[in-house]
């Protein structure tokens, strides 16, 4: 009898003080946040103060997908955190990666008038655009670029706005991240999703710490991907084909989301995607052939595996039976990825929910490497079909940095187990349970004139 009473009690306490008592818990936690941005950046600082980080985010993710529909907004106090966050990282050191260095030279290469896949870095005839700042800073020099058109076109652009500026280009990323939270905060209103779970994308460290703090790429290709969902959503298939194009263009792995996006018998989407990939890549085509995909081939080679996933373990399992173990377990992933391809194209399920499966299968089955930024462009879709394995990941994944604290870099066996073993028995377990027991619910999809999706992202 008295624990119904103070079940009621606290069920009446909650709606009269939950709305703030969730402000004072975003105020808490993105203050603490802020204060642990501001520690000085380096690669010991990163290791300390990233998991505490993770942890204050999870808070604020549960948090924000436990509150009781109709409640007040604090959109705008999740969005002002974010802003925050980022141009705290924003005016740090490059300490993570050194990616940077390697946009502003092809940037500076087609400043000159000079195809930035005919020669590499070192060559001699490139020797007049050599100096001491950036040009040592490149990892590699002996190869060609791996950006494609898309990016390409960025970087000179960027560097004809920010000549030679790692904060200004920085700065550039910072902008497209924004936008990236901008457009997903729309996307989630056409979804009749709360907008507040933003939050999921908008305060992850990682994100922070990876565009704001490493400028990565990926930040320019994550606008082009959630307007190509938008117009999908909005049914503009040509519009949806171009965005996915452009976001082709600038990263290449969104390729993988044709299946999720493609409609039987819409010829509008298709020519819209190819037509936007032919155009891009004809500038840089002439005087070069193939020579246009720079170090793309050499990329799959097995010199350029680090921190793989499921891939890794079972080339680990196939060793003693055959050695070609690396090329079958590859060959085995890929056809899998292509049977999960055909299975989306044939179901009429939500869009976001296709992307979010075919996403989910890219990452687990084809990576050679696995960078913690490489499951940046998932989190979108976690907002959408939250999935508690995939944000384990998302925090795990920095546990790789610490092979860098070595003269070679190789992640050890215990560090790749940490990493992906819990992230394979939470996905089974949601596939099994098909929903969860968690804070966690799935959004309200009425307003599209569809059945509410599984949350299985695993599927």
């Amino acid at each position: 009898m008295r624990s119904a009473v103070c079940s009621i009690r606290s069920k009446q306490w909650w709606r009269r003080h939950g709305a703030a008592a969730r402000v004072l818990l975003l105020l808490a936690v993105g203050s603490v946040s802020t204060l642990l941005y501001l520690q000085p950046f380096t690669m010991a600082t990163y290791l300390r103060v990233f998991f505490p980080l993770f942890g204050l985010y999870m808070l604020a993710v549960v948090g924000i997908f436990w509150k009781r529909p109709g409640s007040s907004s604090c959109l705008l106090l999740l969005v002002g955190f974010a802003v925050v966050f980022r141009l705290i990282v924003l005016f740090s050191p490059l300490v993570l990666s050194s990616d940077l260095y390697r946009y502003v030279w092809d940037g500076r290469v087609q400043r000159a008038g000079i195809n930035p896949y005919r020669y590499p870095p070192e060559a001699e005839a490139l020797a007049a655009l050599r100096d001491t700042a950036f040009y040592p800073q490149i990892i590699r020099p002996v190869l060609t670029t791996i950006y494609p058109p898309a990016a390409q076109m960025l970087f000179a652009l960027m560097t004809a706005v920010v000549p030679d500026s790692i904060r200004g280009m920085k700065a550039f990323m910072v902008l497209a991240d924004l936008i990236t939270i901008g457009v997903l905060i729309r996307l989630l209103q056409t979804h009749g999703s709360d907008p507040e779970r933003v939050v999921l994308y908008a305060w992850s460290p990682l994100v922070v710490f990876e565009f704001a703090g490493s400028g990565h790429v990926d930040a320019l290709m994550l606008p082009c991907l959630l307007l190509a969902l938008q117009a999908r959503l909005a049914a503009r298939p040509g519009w949806a084909g171009v965005w996915l194009g452009l976001a082709t263009l600038i990263k290449l792995y969104p390729a993988v989301l044709f299946p999720a996006l493609y409609s039987r018998q819409d010829r509008r989407f298709p020519c819209g995607f190819g037509a936007t990939l032919v155009l891009g890549y004809l500038p840089y085509v002439v005087g070069v052939g193939t020579g246009v995909f720079g170090y793309l081939p050499g990329y799959f080679g097995p010199w350029e595996d680090f921190n793989g996933g499921l891939r890794y373990f079972l080339t680990l399992a196939l060793s003693p039976l055959t050695a070609s173990a690396r090329s079958t377990a590859l060959g085995l992933c890929v056809i899998l990825l292509l049977l999960v391809a055909l299975i989306v194209i044939r179901r009429n399920t939500h869009y976001i929910q296709r992307a979010s499966t075919m996403i989910s299968a890219y990452l687990l089955l084809v990576p050679t490497t696995f960078h913690p930024w490489y499951v940046i462009w998932l989190l979108p879709c976690l907002c959408f079909y939250p999935s508690w394995g995939w944000l384990y990941l998302s925090g795990a994944l920095s546990l790789s940095y610490l092979a860098y604290l070595q003269s070679y870099p190789i992640v050890p066996l215990g560090i790749h187990l940490l990493e992906f073993l819990p992230l394979y028995i939470l996905l089974l377990a949601q596939r099994t349970h098909q929903r969860w027991q968690s804070p966690l619910r799935e959004p309200a999809t009425a307003t599209l004139g569809e059945q509410p999706p599984s949350l299985n992202l695993s599927q």
